[in-house]
């Protein structure tokens, strides 16, 4: 998995193109919009971005790619912030599964879980949480996919 000095490092060769950085090759999500849960009004929304590792990948651009999928056209001037103001906190894979099954149990459809049943998990780091912020986002690495979890509210 990959570090805030990758990301720094990616920047310093980057520096402001990082939202044309959304290409990767094989990625797709899943969103969960307010209407998915049992209680709409609380404006919770969930994206699960999933994609085959690409070779030479550690992770870094996958996790921008899948931030990336959130639109952020006309909010570029933030993107930058938000990036570099992740923890970077290494989680295991009990704990990444158990922020995922807490943040989906009140969904009328929930996703299955755990997401990558069967597979090698290799490492997960949780990027944003509760603990600060009305948003989570987590990203894990398994021997075959990166999946990325990404919940937040408005209200």
């Amino acid at each position: 998995m990959f570090c805030h000095i990758d990301y720094d490092k990616l920047v310093q060769i980057e520096g402001s193109r990082l939202q044309y950085l959304g290409a990767y090759r094989g990625l797709y999500y899943t969103c969960y919009p307010q209407y998915a849960f049992h209680v709409p009004d609380g404006e919770q929304s969930i994206r699960i971005t999933r994609s085959p590792k690409a070779q030479g990948d550690n992770g870094l651009r996958f996790w921008l790619a899948a931030e990336l999928a959130d639109d952020w056209r006309g909010r570029e001037s933030y993107l930058h912030d938000y990036l570099s103001g992740a923890y970077f906190e290494p989680i295991d894979e009990l704990t990444f599964t158990d922020l995922v099954a807490t943040h989906c149990s009140s969904l009328v459809v929930p996703p299955i879980l755990p997401l990558a049943s069967g597979q090698v998990f290799l490492g997960a780091l949780l990027m944003y949480s509760m603990k600060t912020e009305f948003f989570v986002s987590a990203i894990a690495e398994y021997e075959n996919e990166f999946i990325h979890f990404a919940w937040e509210t408005t209200a």
